[in-house]
């Protein structure tokens, strides 16, 4: 399973950005080691000087009477639980005590506003964030971004485009304002834009913002209805579509649910091809291997050649034509014989044709070498990237026979050569193997140290949400609200296919749900998300 390259009515806008303020309000508390998994023993730092910034943070909260930290930390936990009203009292506990420094008590004014913007109270949501930046000498982008989008809810838009101003005078000299804030500051500006009539400026703002996260459901309502005011009806048509694709059903408030009725909008119809037409990871197949078609008939060597058809069979593979890239793969390995990544990659296609047994004989000698140069080497995580692609097939091979113990401890040595991001859909991949077998399967000492080690949540970072979802410990609409920001149209459609089977596997396994688990199939199955995993994992019954 060779990777992609070888995820207006009368409501107050900001009702439709839960998701987001959500998340920014998750990436707050794990920033300052707030997160329920905060008490994890905290590693000794070398010296005081070397303590980073969040590291002296969380040693501050730890300081706090423990009644006090209680609440605090009770904030979190109530919000990521969908328990706003408990969230909200709780963040009227930790603000009543004297304990807090200024920087504390910012935050949690910062915090109390998320939970009553998400409870619908955006005057008492501002009242909270305008005290909590008084507090601040330099108030932080995320402070003054909340700020605008709380005066944008309240119809206050001088005082939000005001706000952005010294957002973006802030960022002027470094010209990093795209790649610090990128789609919300543009979404704050376009709402404001157009709250003070500004509807062509306010529509060039969200367009701005959409080329920089193209799965904004809140940027294509907002342009839906600038487009409106300017009297483009095929334009606004086309946003509100748009819309319908990303937006989750609990999004959608009445008078936009009503808007789109009247222009016969299925969000449920909709939402199941949410790129349209398109298939982006099928286009990139399909563009790779005719570039490497190309090079295969430009190539002079013979490892040239062989690096062509290996190229060939990979996006061969991508394309679901198993038997034409096993055949190319061949090509390769007759050409290089003694190259590790081609008979590694011959591998993954055996896996690809559900040819297990074939796959898991073949790879014996792959997986002996891999052994034999892990014995007494200095530098072990370069041998486990050397042998990434044969540790992953193998794991999956096993893991489809039902062979538990074997498919964790394949899982364990490609999580050893694996990016940090890797690791945490590795560990995710351990957990739906665990509740898949019904506990039979056996533990991993390496993947129960690193799921307790990375509990905390990444801002961006979609597969550690996935990660703790499969712990139960986060909702899936919490996980889609960090997949939609990534802004590769491939690797969102790769993130849709990850989440909506770990939503299956999910349903299926931990909550014993097999209807709301078929959604979820259903859902992977409408994506095709070509040269995925977890697209080839369905189709074999793995959920």
């Amino acid at each position: 399973m060779h990777a992609a390259s070888h995820d207006d009515g009368g409501t107050r806008p900001s009702e439709h950005n839960m998701k987001n303020i959500v998340s920014r309000a998750v990436f707050t508390f794990a920033a300052l080691g707030l997160s329920a998994c905060a008490h994890q023993p905290m590693p000794p730092a070398s010296a005081a000087s070397s303590a980073s910034p969040a590291a002296n943070a969380a040693q501050a909260w730890a300081r706090l009477p423990p009644d006090v930290l209680a609440a605090c930390r009770g904030v979190f936990i109530s919000t990521s639980a969908g328990r706003f009203n408990e969230a909200a009292d709780l963040s009227r506990q930790c603000l009543a005590s004297r304990s807090l420094t200024v920087e504390m008590r910012a935050t949690m004014q910062l915090q109390l506003a998320v939970v009553e913007t998400i409870l619908k109270h955006p005057g008492a949501a501002l009242e909270a964030q305008e005290a909590g930046v008084a507090l601040t000498p330099a108030p932080t982008d995320l402070q003054l971004l909340m700020l605008a989008h709380l005066y944008d809810a309240n119809r206050r838009y001088k005082e939000a485009l005001d706000t952005l101003d010294r957002v973006r005078a802030a960022h002027e000299s470094k010209h990093d304002l795209d790649t610090t804030l990128g789609a919300p500051y543009y979404q704050a500006l376009g709402q404001a834009l157009g709250g003070t009539g500004r509807h062509q400026e306010a529509i060039d703002a969200l367009s701005k913002g959409l080329t920089i996260q193209c799965a904004s459901a809140d940027a294509y309502r907002l342009r839906a209805a600038e487009r409106e005011a300017i009297g483009d009806t095929a334009g606004a048509r086309a946003d509100y579509v748009e819309f319908a694709r990303w937006a989750t059903d609990q999004a959608i408030d009445e008078p936009t649910r009503a808007k789109l009725a009247a222009l016969k909008i299925d969000p449920v119809s909709e939402r199941r091809h949410p790129f349209g037409a398109a298939n982006p990871l099928r286009e990139l197949s399909e563009q790779a291997l005719s570039k490497a078609q190309l090079s295969l008939k430009s190539a002079t060597t013979q490892q040239e050649r062989a690096k062509a058809y290996s190229d060939i069979s990979a996006y061969l593979d991508n394309s679901n034509r198993h038997q034409e890239a096993l055949k190319a793969i061949d090509q390769a390995i007759s050409l290089a014989p003694d190259d590790i990544a081609f008979r590694q990659s011959k591998i993954t296609t055996l896996v690809e044709l559900n040819r297990l047994d074939d796959a898991i004989a073949q790879s014996a000698p792959l997986a002996a070498k891999m052994r034999a140069e892990l014995e007494g080497a200095t530098d072990k995580t370069a041998i486990y990237v050397k042998y990434n692609e044969l540790t992953v097939s193998l794991a999956w091979a096993y893991i489809l026979k039902r062979d538990w113990a074997s498919g964790i401890a394949s899982l364990a040595d490609n999580a050893q050569g694996a990016a940090p991001f890797d690791r945490d859909y590795l560990a995710a991949i351990y957990v739906y193997v665990r509740a898949r077998s019904g506990g039979s399967a056996p533990t991993n000492a390496y993947f129960d140290d690193y799921i307790r080690r990375n509990a905390q949540l990444i801002p961006g970072n979609y597969r550690r949400w996935l990660l703790l979802y499969m712990q139960g410990r986060v909702t899936i609409d919490m996980v889609y609200a960090q997949a939609v920001m990534i802004p590769s149209p491939e690797m969102l459609e790769n993130a849709l296919a990850e989440t909506w089977f770990m939503g299956a596997a999910y349903e299926r396994y931990v909550k014993h749900d097999d209807a709301a688990a078929r959604a979820y199939v259903g859902r992977i199955n409408d994506l095709q998300p070509y040269g995925t995993n977890e697209w080839g994992l369905v189709t074999r019954g793995a959920v």
